[in-house]
């Protein structure tokens, strides 16, 4: 026979936690929308730092 086992336990485990995870993500964004910090948080993000020139006349 085969002497390999497998944790089918463990996997489990692992992807609870990930979708558990992604429903607290949900929740957090959802009561930052209900608080109006939305615009906030995403002006925090390094993407949305970007320097804007004037062009010279």
């Amino acid at each position: 026979m085969n002497d390999k086992v497998v944790d089918f336990q463990a996997g489990k485990e692992s992807q609870l936690h990930k979708r558990k995870e992604a429903k607290l993500d949900e929740m957090r964004q959802a009561f930052r929308l209900a608080r109006g910090e939305a615009d906030k948080a995403v002006s925090k993000s390094p993407s949305s730092k970007k320097k804007h020139r004037k062009s010279k006349k």
